[in-house]
């Protein structure tokens, strides 16, 4: 055998003993646009959003404390693939390319011998970074009105293709993303509904909210399939289900934001081998699970991600991962130019709004503010509840006071969220609290500059 086959030999015989050693697969489930707080086993107030959803936390992992970086679609995904923060994969803006060169899950995990397959939503670009092998049968139009169901037929052929490979394979939901005008709202009482305390009550709120809720339903049946499947199929022994709710509900002071409600993610996953159920409260990003993935599959982390494997907390070996996480804004083409960036120890929460003197707008929501016309789809329904928030406040305070909460912005934002955990009592002028403050603030500087985000220079 020459030295050249003796290598090949080797590197399969490598990746052989891996597989025997019982790697597991991956199937990730990604909702569009979901609150953690509309999910059940996050402290839902309003009931039967995620019955399988919250049966799989019972038996599985549920992350307390896991964020994505930037609460809109395409960075979120670039983030999640990538293992890299917004400014170091490129995608630091909705619709956004990610920078041509860099690696992606799909590369990451080939390499060790798995097929990696998506169905669904993409909302990432270039192809080339992203190879996914395409699965048909899920929709992919998140715009779309009355949403079509999906066939399962393409997943369960990719999963069982070949037993003797593993596979990872992402389905992206187009649930829960606006127009909210799919499943069955009846399972709520309009008057019975408890909104969160950020939203202006009008008929217009309650009932988008309770179609937004009948959409996270939706995404929680395919949850419910796609654990069915695997349990028919003989897989769910051997394959790690991992729950995401990708980043906020889009509607104001979610997605798009840097507030909780749009940063904040559920995580839940059943991990094979582990038996035993856990709620951890570890600070985790979206980042981390890419790493996550190569180290369960046998591969080393490669140092230049931003990301870290929390394989030892799954495994038990310890209960922190974070000291902080991180979070970025930039509005780009959603409305006029508005730069933030946050970070949380966990217990607070510093928002530094690097653009305060300017109008906080995303045009899908209250475009009009800035003089945009929604040809498109004038009637979006994001639009039409907030246009009702707006003919409220024509008379009553209080709703005008949420407006501006949504509209205008303070250059500092410091939030106890253990004592407030919707955010609505800014702590930043407050002496008590200016150590907190100048030591979050010192610790996001520190992350910009190790990103290459030049934006504070214009902040300061």
């Amino acid at each position: 055998m020459n030295r050249v086959s003796a290598i090949a030999f080797m590197l399969v015989m490598s990746v052989a003993g891996v597989w025997a050693a019982g790697r597991p697969n991956f199937l990730i489930l990604l909702g569009d646009d979901i609150s953690s707080t509309s999910i059940g086993c996050y402290g839902a107030e309003n009931p039967h959003t995620s019955p399988n959803i919250d049966r799989l936390a019972e038996e599985g992992i549920r992350f307390t404390n896991l964020f994505v970086a930037q609460a809109v679609c395409a960075p979120t995904r670039a983030e999640l693939y990538t293992g890299l923060y917004p400014h170091r994969n490129g995608c630091m803006q909705n619709h956004k390319a990610t920078n041509k060169g860099t690696l992606s899950v799909v590369q990451r995990l080939e390499k060790l011998g798995y097929r990696v397959g998506l169905t669904g939503k993409t909302h990432f670009k270039p192809r080339s970074v992203y190879p996914f092998e395409m699965i048909k049968g899920f929709p992919s139009n998140c715009n779309l009105r009355e949403k079509p169901d999906a066939d399962w037929s393409g997943v369960e052929e990719f999963i069982t293709r070949d037993p003797d490979q593993p596979f990872c394979l992402v389905i992206c939901s187009i649930h829960a993303h606006a127009p909210w005008d799919s499943g069955d709202p009846s399972r709520w009482e309009l008057d019975e509904l408890k909104l969160p305390p950020h939203m202006v009550d009008t008929p217009e709120t309650r009932h988008y909210f309770r179609e937004h809720l009948a959409e996270v339903r939706l995404f929680d049946d395919q949850v419910g399939k796609a654990r069915s499947m695997l349990s028919k199929l003989g897989l769910d022994g051997s394959t790690a289900l991992i729950v995401l709710d990708e980043n906020g509900t889009g509607m104001p002071g979610g997605k798009w934001t840097n507030y909780d409600w749009g940063v904040r993610s559920a995580g839940v996953i059943k991990w094979p081998g582990r038996n035993k159920p856990l709620v951890s409260d570890a600070l985790i990003q979206y980042c981390d699970v890419l790493p996550t993935l190569i180290d369960a599959a046998g591969g080393g982390v490669p140092a230049e991600l931003d990301g870290k494997s929390f394989l030892p907390l799954i495994k038990g070996h310890t209960m922190s991962h974070r000291e902080k996480a991180f979070f970025v804004y930039n509005s780009g083409p959603e409305g006029p130019e508005f730069a933030s960036r946050a970070v949380t120890d966990g217990r607070f929460k510093l928002m530094w709004n690097f653009t305060p003197e300017n109008l906080f707008a995303v045009r899908v929501i209250n475009g009009f503010d800035y003089g945009y016309e929604d040809k498109k789809d004038p009637n979006r329904h994001v639009r039409m509840l907030y246009l009702s928030w707006l003919e409220k406040a024509k008379s009553d305070p209080e709703a005008g006071q949420w407006i501006q909460r949504y509209r205008k912005h303070p250059e500092f934002q410091l939030f106890d969220l253990k004592k407030d955990p919707w955010e609505l009592n800014n702590l930043a002028e407050s002496p008590e609290y200016a150590d907190q403050l100048e030591e979050l603030k010192s610790s996001i500087l520190q992350w910009m500059e190790q990103q290459g985000d030049k934006v504070a220079s214009s902040g300061e």
